[in-house]
């Protein structure tokens, strides 16, 4: 369960900033005692106008998930930390970058972070707080100087002396097989997952998804046939199947294999032969007649969801923390406000999945279906001040009405988070643009053409 996230000097995000998943109290609840773990959101929007840092919140997590993951195997030695600073003063590109997060891990709140520059690691931390009071498992102070708490047993001194200076503790912690550490590691870069929309990402989802639906059950199929219908009403079913390759297309595999290593050029092009037959049909009634058409022919939005299918059931079967960008991207605002329901319906989430987006669908703020769809806490915005740096900030800290449209607040510009834009000033660019088609032609038989003709 994750309960906050804090992060200052990264990408667009100059000074420190906090993303919260704790549920704000309502009017007439108690604040939860210290020593309980608070209430938390399922659901939480970024929203905020073009290149406000909306993803950037996202991309600063998912940096430190993958420090987490990969600084002690895959770092380079003497390469230092592939940080992302923000680059807009001088300053900051030589002040160490923050990560930090809480977040419920057997049943107990903990909290990890870690600071560092573009050559090393200048502090880590990891507490827990039992009853609520803060115990220390280990803190690192520059990259050489340890402190561990009673609590942490095994071979931390070892663990160390394995520590590179541009490596975290708790990466080399996991992979050297510490029981407690590697289990915190597994849970931070195994429980948070990631959608984008880049192509690798795109692929991967799509993968995940298609051999899902290969190997699943027949309940698991069931439900994914079930939650496809939603994004098409002309789609009564999905299944994997093969799709013919053409001849020409399988020599140009057979002729990739020749040179290749370690494998037959036989066993190479049967591989991929039957890796690329692979397709997934969805089935259409028409008129009463199934046709099946492979996923290529299908629209941008179908496509989208599918690949979503995957991960979400994913999550929410286990409880864990899904992040996407641009949610909004080819999914209709009803297929959007359907996957956010879901973790919000305590009977489709039992568990306590959480889904944290970054959306320019406003009509996720306003009334769906009658019904408010995001609570003031589930909402929050960015923007950037006039040095070019993001600030975090909540819906709630407007204290709105009860019966407050956000929508319309947000798009009047109530809460900030818009885009300021000039229309006079484009007005005035076309003009000028106008004016000069108007001028006389350099030909001089013709002349110039009005305005409204073509050559």
């Amino acid at each position: 369960m994750l309960l906050r996230f804090r992060v200052a000097n990264h990408r667009s995000i100059r000074d420190e900033q906090e993303l919260s998943l704790v549920a704000v109290p309502r009017r007439g609840e108690e604040k939860p005692k210290a020593s309980e773990i608070p209430p938390t959101l399922r659901v939480v929007g970024i929203y905020g106008a073009n290149a406000s840092g909306k993803s950037n919140v996202l991309d600063a997590l998912w940096w430190m998930l993958t420090a987490v993951r990969y600084s002690h195997t895959r770092w380079q030695p003497d390469a230092g930390v592939p940080r992302k600073p923000f680059q807009l003063d001088d300053v900051s590109r030589n002040e160490p970058s923050f990560y930090e997060v809480d977040f419920v891990f057997n049943g107990v709140r903990h909290s990890y972070g870690f600071e560092v520059t573009d050559r090393e690691i200048v502090g880590e931390w990891l507490f827990e707080f039992p009853h609520g009071r803060p115990r220390r498992l280990f803190e690192r102070e520059g990259p050489k100087g340890y402190r561990f708490g009673r609590a942490l047993t095994g071979e931390l001194r070892q663990i160390e002396k394995l520590t590179r200076d541009n490596s975290l503790y708790l990466s080399c912690a996991a992979s050297n097989n510490h029981p407690y550490l590697s289990a915190v590691q597994r849970w931070l870069t195994g429980s948070i997952s990631l959608a984008t929309e880049q192509s690798l990402d795109v692929y991967l989802r799509d993968s995940h998804t298609r051999r899902m639906l290969d190997e699943a059950t027949p309940e698991v199929r069931d439900r994914i046939n079930r939650l496809i219908r939603v994004a098409d009403l002309g789609v009564t079913g999905v299944s994997p199947g093969k799709r013919e390759l053409d001849e020409k297309f399988l020599g140009l595999i057979r002729s990739i294999g020749v040179n290749l290593p370690g494998n037959s050029t036989e066993e190479f092009a049967e591989n991929l032969r039957r890796n690329l037959e692979k397709t997934v049909f969805f089935t259409h009634s028409c008129a009463g007649d199934p046709h099946a058409l492979p996923i290529e022919e299908e629209s941008d939005g179908t496509r989208s969801w599918f690949r979503l299918i995957g991960p979400v059931l994913n999550v929410l079967e286990k409880g864990d923390v899904f992040l996407v960008d641009e949610i909004d991207s080819s999914l209709h605002p009803m297929i959007s406000s359907t996957l956010i329901r879901m973790f919000k319906d305590p009977v489709i989430n039992p568990k306590g999945a959480q889904i944290v987006f970054a959306s320019h669908d406003t009509t996720l703020l306003g009334t769906m279906l009658e019904n408010k769809l995001l609570e003031r806490d589930e909402v929050w915005f960015t923007e950037k001040d006039a040095r070019g740096a993001t600030s975090l900030y909540s819906l709630a800290e407007f204290h709105p009405r009860g019966d407050e449209n956000p929508e319309r607040g947000y798009l009047q510009g109530r809460y900030g988070a818009v885009p300021h834009v000039n229309f006079e000033e484009i007005r005035s660019l076309f003009a000028e643009i106008h004016g000069a088609a108007d001028e006389p032609s350099a030909s001089p038989e013709t002349g110039p053409l009005p305005a409204h003709q073509h050559p």
